[in-house]
């Protein structure tokens, strides 16, 4: 018999469709090893393959079921599984799909998918309390520029050069599938985590890039100023983040420390 670490490395392999010796391990048994690890085999693919059906709904249903299972294949054989959350099965599937159909008339597909990844995360991100506008209506109207925020940990950021947002709206259960124009130039998005579930919106690049820069810990005015956002866009861009519950905390300038954690891009 082989050593138990050369046994489960063997074991592995073979749900992975890799090279083993499957057979050797129970020598003169009457079903041989290999036909009872198909069993195995077989659920292991399954599960993969459905852990990322429901990571990338969107993704299967532009692409069909057929053609969906066969790069869920080669992207497991790129990519097996090593962690026993099924949630970290897809996290590699959008820089998979940018190398698979670079260049190809599907290259855009790697942006839907960065985009259902980023709902997939902010379902799974952490909770956290949620500031209300009072906490800036509040402040002496000197300190206001210099004010930092702390976003939700759920918050992603993403910029596509489809109108990714408009894509995935249009493929939802219900939704009525008009054609999306891809080349109808590049969306800004933010996505985040509600009570009733993951929640999107679309912001102008002015205020994309005011929003990044505040995620990454620029005071207002600093977000303000190298964004490039009109001023007037500005109590917009506010409105919309507390009212979507989108920022945690006001840290006031006497206070103001870089957030514990900027979201993914």
């Amino acid at each position: 018999m082989p050593a138990l670490l050369d046994l489960q490395r063997a074991f592995a392999a073979a749900l992975r469709d890799e090279p083993h010796d499957a057979d050797a391990w129970a020598e003169g048994d009457a079903v041989p090893a290999a036909a009872r690890l198909r069993v195995y085999r077989n659920n292991a693919r399954a599960v993969f393959e459905r852990a990322l059906e429901a990571t990338y709904p969107v993704v299967r249903e532009r692409v069909g079921p057929d053609y969906f299972r066969q790069l869920a294949h080669f992207y497991r054989s790129a990519h097996p599984a090593t962690d026993g959350d099924l949630h970290e099965v897809g996290r590699r599937f959008a820089g998979f799909l940018r190398l698979q159909l670079a260049d190809g008339p599907y290259e855009w597909l790697a942006e839907l998918a960065a985009f259902e990844w980023a709902i997939a995360e902010a379902g799974v991100a952490a909770d956290s309390d949620i500031a209300t506008a009072s906490a800036l209506g509040g402040l002496a109207p000197e300190a206001v520029a210099g004010v930092r925020f702390r976003f939700v940990p759920s918050l992603r950021c993403l910029s596509a050069r489809i109108p990714v947002l408009a894509v995935w709206r249009a493929n939802q259960p219900g939704a009525t599938r008009a054609a999306v124009d891809l080349g109808a130039g590049p969306q800004y998005a933010l996505v985040h985590r509600a009570a009733e579930g993951a929640q999107s919106c679309e912001l102008q690049a002015g205020e994309f890039a005011c929003v990044t820069a505040l995620a990454h810990g620029a005071t207002l005015e600093s977000a303000v100023e190298t964004s490039g956002l009109a001023l007037e866009r500005l109590p917009g861009l506010l409105l919309t983040l507390f009212t979507d519950g989108i920022v945690a905390e006001v840290i006031p300038p006497s206070l103001a420390a870089l957030p514990e954690r900027a979201p993914s891009y």
